[in-house]
């Protein structure tokens, strides 16, 4: 029988993926998760977890609007806002993202990470 973390180690769990968030982004895909369980009460986010899991799994290959996300063109602007809360070093290149929830996910992520890396490239 595999052993129960328990509440401390889980607090702790949590305070370390907090502090991995802190340290900065990698490829902003999880923020990008982050930013849209924030806004569907769908989906959620493990970052306890590496690589960090989502739920629906298959988030990435979904769009803003699938059933399994459930987030609206009117919500769009909300997603952005908080990505630019978790993102602020690109909040110009995420205002540029269309307010259209057809988008597919996972070109949002690249679309993130092409913009940190180019905001890194510039320092």
């Amino acid at each position: 029988m595999p052993i129960k973390p328990s509440a401390d180690t889980t607090r702790l769990d949590s305070l370390i993926a907090v502090k991995k968030l802190s340290m900065g982004p990698t490829d902003g895909r999880i923020q990008v998760a982050l930013a849209i369980a924030a806004v569907s009460s769908l989906v959620s986010v493990d970052a306890t977890k590496n690589p960090f899991q989502t739920v629906p799994p298959s988030l990435f290959g979904l769009t803003f609007n699938d059933p399994k996300v459930g987030i609206s063109d009117a919500q769009m602007p909300v997603f952005k806002a908080d990505l630019v809360h978790l993102l602020p070093q690109i909040a110009a290149d995420i205002s540029d993202i269309p307010e259209n929830a057809s988008l597919v996910i996972e070109k949002v992520a690249e679309f993130v990470a092409v913009s940190l890396l180019s905001q890194q490239g510039g320092n």
